[in-house]
């Protein structure tokens, strides 16, 4: 189940995330397969697969990791 960004767990993961990305996250959430962040279209996981809209991390630390290259997809 997609959560959207006001439940608990969302919030918890919502912390660790820098004020400048907060916009570009459209859904979070944990479940038995670990963290999971959905991005508005307009970003992109640059640290995972190219043009990727979705991080799926077993760890805090990896998801942090992944939160840093959250960049604004360049109009073309």
């Amino acid at each position: 189940m997609i959560s959207g960004l006001n439940d608990s767990t969302s919030v918890n993961i919502m912390k660790y995330v820098p004020k400048a990305k907060k916009q570009a996250i459209k859904a979070c959430w944990r479940d038995s397969d670990g963290y999971w962040i959905i991005l508005h279209e307009d970003y992109n996981a640059d640290r995972t697969d190219w043009n990727c809209h979705t991080i799926h991390e077993d760890t805090i630390a990896d998801l942090r990791y992944q939160i840093a290259g959250i960049t604004k997809r360049e109009e073309e």
